[in-house]
């Protein structure tokens, strides 16, 4: 047997109708009865949606207002800093180039004296050049440690701490009178006072050596060698490595002395010059 077919439920419409009074025609809509019940349903949600549009407004607009605030504080703080900073680096600029011209100055004096390795030139780099502050920093960083470099093998200062000596070049022989040429200069000293190296180098002669007594001979770079004698006590062998301010031996009265002084030579390309213009800068 067939089952007999249910019947569809007819769904439940209602009619709205609009009457304009100036005109006779009239307008019908139609719609299902249950939208009415779900009205309230509609309102609400529609309600919802614009408080939530009107809300993401006023954030959005809240900031705005913050971005706008913050970015004119930056360009207040850009217009705050830019005078000042570009004054101080016009002042770092000065210093720079007066610090190029004390460099070139060392090198000079350094030339003179035999170094002549290395190229005079602003440290800094070309002072109408832009360049950057770390560029500026690593040219002076390679200058100096060229520079330190040829002062570690230079021989500057005094040998030992008292800083009176006797004048290089003809004096009055104090064995057999008349004149006779002093290589060096004379240190008076007590025996026993620590005699330092003046500079890096390799001791090459640390013996009795004729009319020196006791010395000790460092030969340095750059034609550089320096004398010590008299000692009364040597500290160094030959051969050996020897680093500036380095002691070397003791002060005393060995060989053709009169009494306990450091004889201090300095020698270059083998010839005695004045020491004098190494124990001052």
């Amino acid at each position: 047997m067939r089952k007999p077919k249910s019947k569809r439920r007819k769904k439940d419409y209602s009619t709205l109708m609009i009457v304009n009074k100036n005109n006779p025609s009239t307008k019908s809509f139609s719609f299902q009865t249950k939208h009415l019940s779900r009205l309230k349903y509609y309102v609400l949600s529609l309600a919802l949606l614009l408080i939530g549009l009107i809300i993401s407004i006023f954030i959005l607009n809240s900031k705005y207002q913050k971005n706008q605030h913050a970015k004119e504080e930056l360009e207040k703080f850009k217009r705050e800093i830019a005078g000042p900073l570009a004054t101080d680096t016009n002042i770092a600029r000065v210093y720079i180039e007066k610090i190029d011209a004390k460099l070139i100055k060392i090198k000079k004096y350094l030339q003179q004296r035999g170094i002549k390795n290395g190229t005079i030139k602003a440290a800094g780099g070309d002072v109408n050049a832009e360049v950057s502050a770390i560029d500026s920093y690593k040219y002076y960083n390679i200058y100096l440690a060229s520079l330190l470099k040829d002062i570690k093998y230079m021989p500057l200062g005094y040998p030992h701490a008292n800083h009176n000596s006797t004048k290089y070049g003809y004096r009055s022989d104090p064995f057999h009178g008349g004149a006779e040429f002093h290589s060096g200069v004379d240190i008076i000293g007590t025996t026993g006072d620590p005699v330092n190296s003046t500079a890096n180098g390799i001791v090459f002669l640390a013996n009795n050596h004729y009319g020196y007594g006791k010395c000790v001979r460092i030969k340095h770079s750059h034609g550089y060698e320096t004398l010590y004698g008299h000692l009364s006590k040597i500290n160094v062998k030959n051969g050996q490595k020897v680093k500036a301010n380095q002691l070397i031996g003791e002060l005393g009265s060995t060989g053709r002395s009169t009494g306990p002084h450091l004889h201090y030579e300095v020698r270059y390309m083998d010839r005695p010059i004045d020491p004098t213009k190494f124990l001052d800068l």
